[in-house]
């Protein structure tokens, strides 16, 4: 969408609706691909780009891209991989750097998980001991106070303020046992069907928020406040929206106890010997220490490769080849001319006898 003043020329994005047409057309999250494949086409047709080689281009591939055919997919939220890139970028960025050595990497990296775990726990804590205020009279938002981390549950007030408010029913009748619900919003003229089964509390809206992001939408919320429901059916609770997230395990494994055997078993030689190494360095700690049990081995006593000399490049100053470099520099002929026009006095020159700003060491007669 940002190519596009480059792609269909400037004058007619300046100068006509096209592009807020075709941005309703492309974000509305509440239309099925073959309604935004008809608004599509009625665009390009009212603004004569039906032949555009490279709109064309893009309706060919509007399955990868166009949020309409992920409706259903759970993303969690995160409608852009740029999105998430950027924040992973952001985190690292700030403990390493592209010249830091493997080793090092892996231990900065576990200060930097340590910081990140010090920031769950300060969350886990807010979400735990503070309840925020509710805008209801509904026990489900309550109990999604109780249920929810405090970020998450102020997107799910959102809702359950918009079902309470701003939502009604256009019709409500029943088809096989289960209810169904024709929802409104105020000054909107999409309408939304809800299906609700009484028994198991099953509901599905054709908004399909919840299997978007995992919060339920408002007009699921609307059908469960008509039908009294106190508490938010468990099915609709997602564990990684909830205060216990951490707790619970996040992956089904088969063979579980043996899993958990092996990895104690695996932990307990690892304490064996770090202690024995311990002992051995009277309880003395330092980063060699650290890098040696982090790579398993001990420094040799005779190292046989060593750094590479670097190159004297322009600009980079004397290196003696330790890794440091002096307090010289190369210079080009104009910096040269430039600080030597900038001394206060010429000198005599031993090599040639002039009075100049050289010596015989840098004299230009010197053979």
């Amino acid at each position: 969408m940002k190519k596009l003043p480059d792609k269909v020329g400037r004058n007619i994005i300046q100068d006509t609706e096209f592009l807020k047409e075709l941005s309703k057309c492309v974000w509305n999250l509440e239309i099925e691909a073959p309604e935004f494949e008809e608004k599509w086409n009625n665009v390009l047709v009212e603004f004569k780009l039906q032949d555009h080689d490279w709109l064309n281009l893009m309706f060919e591939m509007r399955a990868m891209w166009i949020p309409a055919y992920f409706r259903d997919v759970f993303m969690g939220g995160i409608m852009r991989t740029t999105s998430r890139s950027e924040s992973e970028n952001n985190f690292f960025t700030s403990v390493v750097n592209p010249h830091v050595s493997l080793v090092e990497f892996f231990m900065r990296y576990e200060t930097a998980l340590d910081a990140q775990r010090h920031c769950q726990a300060e969350n886990d804590n807010e979400s735990q001991e503070k309840f925020p205020q509710c805008k209801t009279e509904l026990l489900i938002e309550r109990h999604g106070s109780e249920v929810y981390t405090v970020s998450v549950f102020y997107e799910f007030q959102d809702e359950v303020h918009s079902a309470f408010y701003c939502c009604g029913v256009d019709e409500l009748r029943k088809e096989d046992g289960i209810d169904v619900a024709i929802v409104t919003e105020a000054n909107r003229r999409r309408k939304f069907k809800v299906l609700f089964e009484c028994f198991s509390h099953d509901t599905t809206c054709s908004c399909k928020k919840f299997y978007r992001i995992g919060i339920p939408c408002r007009h699921m919320i609307w059908m469960w406040k008509a039908k009294n429901l106190k508490i938010i059916p468990k099915q609709y609770i997602l564990d990684r929206w909830t205060i216990n997230a951490t707790q619970k395990p996040v992956l089904d494994i088969s063979h579980e106890e043996d899993f958990i055997k092996n990895i104690r078993e695996f932990k307990n030689k690892i304490e064996a010997t770090k202690n024995v190494t311990l002992e051995d360095t009277q309880n003395v700690r330092s980063s060699e220490h650290d890098i040696e049990m982090l790579i398993g081995c001990s420094i040799p006593d005779e190292i046989l490769v060593q750094p590479p000399k670097v190159s004297k490049n322009k600009g980079t100053g004397v290196h003696d080849g330790s890794g440091t470099s002096g307090s010289k520099r190369l210079k080009g002929a104009k910096e040269i001319a430039v600080g030597q026009s900038k001394k206060k006095t010429k000198r005599k020159c031993s090599g040639c006898g002039e009075l100049a700003y050289h010596d015989i060491r840098n004299c230009p007669h010197k053979a």
